[in-house]
């Protein structure tokens, strides 16, 4: 997914919904990869332009364009902590039965790893999905610093090692 973005982002092209849904796998065995998908909300921005449109998916969807502030690609990266987070605790970050309360709890509440299993995901994880899930989007990890991030630079190491990991690593 972040390789997917970066070549995207090197062509101005910001997604604009990305989501669990926007994701497909090419097959079903270990050699799958993972496919951004449906842009019909994409655009293509300059380096110093901003969007302002609001479009994204809520529980996506970043607070820059939930508080109607120009976005940048930035946004892309709060979505890929989004869909990060769901696939290591089988939820969404920020979500609630109010619509009114999710957009509340996007732009105001701080991330949270109560639930049990974040016990067994390491510190560099965590520390990972905070960066990406930052309210601030000029504070926010941009996508060159998550691709050499820790927690990347350790799953490359075991990639590196154990190759028939890298495909299991490649779909979380």
């Amino acid at each position: 997914m972040t390789l997917g973005l970066r070549y995207l982002h090197s062509y101005g092209i910001v997604h604009r919904d990305l989501k669990l849904e926007n994701i497909m796998m090419t097959d079903t065995t270990n050699k799958a990869i993972p496919k951004l998908v449906d842009f019909g909300l994409a655009k293509m921005i300059g380096p110093n332009e901003k969007a302002e449109e609001p479009f994204g998916t809520l529980g996506y969807v970043a607070p820059e364009i939930l508080n109607k502030q120009p976005y940048s690609n930035q946004c892309d990266l709060w979505s890929m902590g989004c869909i990060i987070y769901a696939l290591l605790c089988s939820s969404l970050p920020f979500d609630h039965d109010s619509q009114k309360e999710t957009i509340r709890m996007t732009c105001e509440d701080q991330v949270q790893f109560d639930s049990p299993q974040w016990k067994y995901y390491s510190r560099s994880c965590i520390d990972f999905i905070t960066k990406l899930l930052v309210k601030q989007p000029e504070k926010r990890i941009n996508l060159e610093q998550t691709i050499r991030h820790p927690w990347f630079s350790k799953m490359t190491e075991r990639d590196t090692m154990n190759p028939s990991s890298a495909k299991a690593q490649t779909r979380k």
